[in-house]
């Protein structure tokens, strides 16, 4: 039996693969701005802050905070992009199992 709404599909698929690449580039970004906290000691992060007063926001515990909050907000989107890719494939199996369901209810019922 042929697959219909292809459209959809390709839809589901792009939304997953988008998925993916939201969580590896968050990962890969609060990795580095880990690192690059680290790696200045927070030095970095403090002499080009243009906002005064920042106090622990700019050093490493900072950069460890915002790092960690990257990671978190990116698995976030991960979870809401892949989530919108299975409910397309969720929808799209309820439509198939349905039209196969009405296509063996009408055998049934032929003499």
């Amino acid at each position: 039996m042929a697959k219909k709404f292809k459209a959809l599909r390709i839809v589901a698929i792009v939304w997953k693969v988008l998925a993916w690449i939201v969580l590896v580039l968050s990962v890969l970004g609060g990795c580095g701005s880990l690192a690059i906290a680290l790696m200045a000691g927070g030095s970095a992060t403090r002499s080009t802050s243009a906002v005064p007063g920042l106090g622990m926001m700019g050093g490493v515990v900072g950069g460890v905070i915002m790092a960690f909050i990257a990671i978190l907000i990116g698995v976030l989107y991960f979870i809401s992009l892949y989530a919108v890719a299975e409910m397309i494939d969720v929808v799209l199996a309820l439509e198939e199992n349905t039209r196969l369901t009405a296509e063996q209810l009408k055998n049934i019922t032929k003499p």
